[in-house]
């Protein structure tokens, strides 16, 4: 080994004058929550799942409030004359695109080449292949509808048919102050028998100023009104379900995840029963005994449906209650309930989170099918489910009625699943701080 000896002259110091201290991280800590956020921001797809279900909410708010008419019911069966109206939105008919224009099969030439003009569009065939001595031709189906309730569909024998209402004092006269009468027929009593313009009687507008935006059913609704009233009912009924089987799956969850044993194994049997219950069972008894009521449905998806966020809750419980800081919690002798409450779920609220998103659409969706085959008819409310089934039954002649029912089904569901995808990922604890 060599050994050298070194003076002190022989260090220098560099830099005495300067001093050097520690450097502040420039970067703000970002807790649990905030990285959540910021991971689901960069999934593009579940941001625009987002927007999309919070614009359809607030459609659901404030879309009934959207029509500017009423449509008549006083009048016996005037209602039934605005059905299956097609879809006509103002702006969008000028490019010639939902602009109330209808195929009509059937129509004889002789009625044809009555219609005045303005009605007819287009000769879609000069001979109808189901009908032989008729033509099909596109019309606007506006003025067309107006033109045969005040004329009649076809001619008899050469001549116009006579459609004619029967109003009261009071309806004439508000007829006669809106210039809906084409013709007074006749005088009786207590009424008048005229040829009405529907149109300015009912809207006390022209026929090209009135606008349905997807529509009109069967029955003569307003289509757009009808879907976002009848989403109301979906979704409330979806956030009171999905809250209430939250709930007790949480609580029930929590305590047999943690408390284990005996009690785990009753409660499993338990669920191994009710799980095996068929739900078309459960809900069609309770209907048939208890009626359609909004308890009753309640009730029925809430028999079973706890039973996934019990499973979810149970599994996170076990996951979580023998870590460390449990351990430590109960040696400094915090209760069972602090630790549950404030040591484990808290590490579990993204599972729940996730569960809580992926229930709501869930419901919807079941909700929306046993309204479809008529197993839940809600008193005096027409529901999605409802429209797609009456939209159905015209789907040949009038498509209008099934498409915008399902689209919004279809746009929910999917909205819904994309968006639950992403806080899943969002949420996913063994993601945290990674950047994809």
């Amino acid at each position: 080994m060599i050994e050298r000896h070194l003076n002190e002259d022989d260090f220098k110091f560099i830099n005495q004058e300067i001093v050097i201290k520690d450097e502040a991280l420039k970067s703000k800590p970002i807790g649990y929550y905030q990285d959540a956020w910021l991971r689901f921001k960069k999934n593009k797809t579940s941001v625009v799942a987002m927007y999309i279900i919070l614009i359809m909410l607030a459609l659901t708010l404030v879309g009934p409030y959207f029509r500017q008419y009423t449509l008549p019911k006083e009048n016996g069966t005037m209602a039934l004359r605005f059905d299956k109206l097609p879809e006509k939105v103002p702006g969008l008919e000028s490019l010639g695109i939902f602009d109330g224009s209808k195929v009509v099969s059937g129509m004889s030439r002789e009625y044809y080449e009555s219609l005045p003009e303005g009605i007819v569009k287009r000769v879609v065939h000069e001979v109808d292949p189901n009908n032989p001595g008729a033509m099909v031709v596109e019309v606007d189906y506006y003025r067309y509808h107006r033109y045969f309730n005040i004329y009649g569909k076809q001619l008899v024998n050469g001549e116009r048919g006579l459609v004619t209402s029967t109003l009261s004092k009071d309806d004439y006269e508000k007829a006669l102050e809106r210039n809906a009468v084409v013709n007074l027929v006749s005088v009786n009593r207590n009424d008048y028998t005229v040829q009405l313009d529907i149109y300015r009687f009912s809207f006390d507008k022209d026929v090209d100023d009135v606008y349905f935006w997807f529509g009109t059913t069967e029955n003569g609704d307003d289509l757009f009104t009808q879907l976002w009233t009848g989403s109301r009912i979906s979704i409330l009924l979806g956030l009171l379900v999905t809250v209430i089987n939250i709930t007790i799956g949480v609580i029930l969850g929590s305590i047999v995840g943690y408390f284990g044993s005996t009690l785990d194994i009753i409660f499993e049997r338990i669920v191994d029963v009710l799980s095996n219950i068929p739900f078309m069972i459960v809900i069609t008894l309770l209907l048939l005994r208890f009626g359609s009521g909004i308890g009753v449905i309640v009730f029925a998806f809430v028999f079973t449906g706890w039973i996934g966020a019990y499973s979810s809750t149970r599994i996170q419980v076990y996951r979580y209650k023998n870590r460390e800081y449990v351990l430590a919690a109960r040696s400094y002798g915090s209760s069972d309930r602090q630790i549950i409450t404030k040591h484990i779920l808290p590490n579990a609220i993204g599972t729940l989170i996730t569960s809580f998103s992926l229930a709501l659409p869930s419901f919807i969706f079941a909700e929306s099918t046993y309204s479809y085959l008529g197993i839940i008819n809600y008193p005096g409310i027409q529901s999605v489910g409802r429209l797609l089934s009456d939209g159905q039954a015209v789907m040949h002649t009038h498509f209008h009625a099934l498409l915008y029912p399902a689209l919004y089904i279809g746009l929910l569901m999917l909205s819904f699943n994309m968006f639950s995808n992403g806080l899943r990922d969002a949420f996913n604890p063994s993601l945290r701080g990674i950047d994809e």
